[in-house]
């Protein structure tokens, strides 16, 4: 059934890149998911993509979340991501009405998407995102310097969401698939639920 409100809320959203650096590297896989006022899971976006051949392609990037060369050949272009997004944001929420962004370490994954939509003429796509974020990462920070100051145990022994003691093993967060786009959605969903009720 066609949605007929667009009243949603929220954008969370995760990618896979071939390094670290937004100036050299190049995004492979993005992740989104729309979600309403109570973290129900809307609408969903998943594409592998094949960057610019001028991308480099860190291979220890690839042992980390899995990618081969073969696969990232196969990934759309920079611009066919930019239409199915432009539809995706105009499918789910009403012109003028931009989402809160959520993620796990998300400004780094908005930066990767902000070259996305400059390497193919589509800056414009970048205001129709707004600048209100829900990081999980920063919420364990903040939990983590709220404990410093009271001289008690950090919750987090890191604010990672896969390492040990990190976000998934503090709140028992099992069976999502570490480093992927879908995988860390889903662990990054199940987080921020957990954090709605978390007292360190």
């Amino acid at each position: 059934m066609e949605n007929q409100t667009k009243t949603w809320t929220y954008l969370l959203m995760d990618l896979e890149m071939t390094g670290l650096n937004p100036f050299q590297h190049g995004v492979i896989e993005v992740g989104m998911m729309v979600l309403d006022d109570q973290f129900e899971i809307i609408g969903e976006l998943l594409m592998d993509l094949c960057p610019p051949n001028d991308v480099t392609i860190d291979r220890a990037a690839l042992d980390y979340n899995g990618f081969t060369l073969d696969r990232i050949a196969a990934g759309r272009s920079y611009e066919e991501f930019c239409d199915v997004f432009a539809g995706f944001l105009a499918t789910h929420f009403v012109p003028g009405t931009k989402p809160i962004i959520v993620g796990q370490y998300v400004t780094a994954d908005i930066v990767f998407l902000s070259s996305i939509f400059d390497r193919s003429r589509r800056t414009i796509l970048m205001e129709s995102l707004g600048n209100d974020i829900i990081d999980t990462k920063s919420i364990a920070n903040q939990a983590n310097a709220i404990a410093r100051y009271n001289k008690i145990k950090l919750p987090f022994q890191s604010t990672s969401l896969s390492k040990p003691g990190g976000i998934s093993e503090v709140f028992h967060i099992t069976g999502f698939q570490a480093h992927s786009a879908k995988g860390d959605m889903m662990a990054t969903r199940a987080a921020l639920l957990r954090f709605l009720h978390f007292k360190p």
